[in-house]
């Protein structure tokens, strides 16, 4: 039995069902579309979370450089005295 062996060349010809050809074609274009739709998904993600980071190292900045006001440091000494000298009007009145 002699073997034939087919060559492919220029001018060789390819049979494709209709059905597969549209397929493929379409099996081509949901993966390109899904596959970009991924990708935009992503990039938005992480510029959201740049964004939210450069958020948070303001905000850090902000807590470590923040001193109250000095009415409220008056307001904060104030309170303090005046818990010392209730603490010490319960003393004389537990010592009587």
């Amino acid at each position: 039995m002699a073997e034939e062996v087919t060559k492919l060349n220029e001018t060789t010809e390819l049979a494709i069902p209709l059905k597969n050809l549209i397929g493929l074609v379409a099996f081509t274009a949901i993966s390109v579309w899904g596959y970009t739709s991924i990708t935009e998904r992503i990039t938005f993600l992480e510029h959201d979370v740049d964004l939210i980071k450069e958020d948070v190292k303001e905000n850090e900045a902000w807590i470590q450089n923040f001193t109250p006001p000095p009415e409220v440091r008056e307001t904060v000494t104030r309170v303090r005295e005046l818990e010392l000298r209730l603490k010490e009007l319960e003393v004389k009145l537990q010592n009587q």
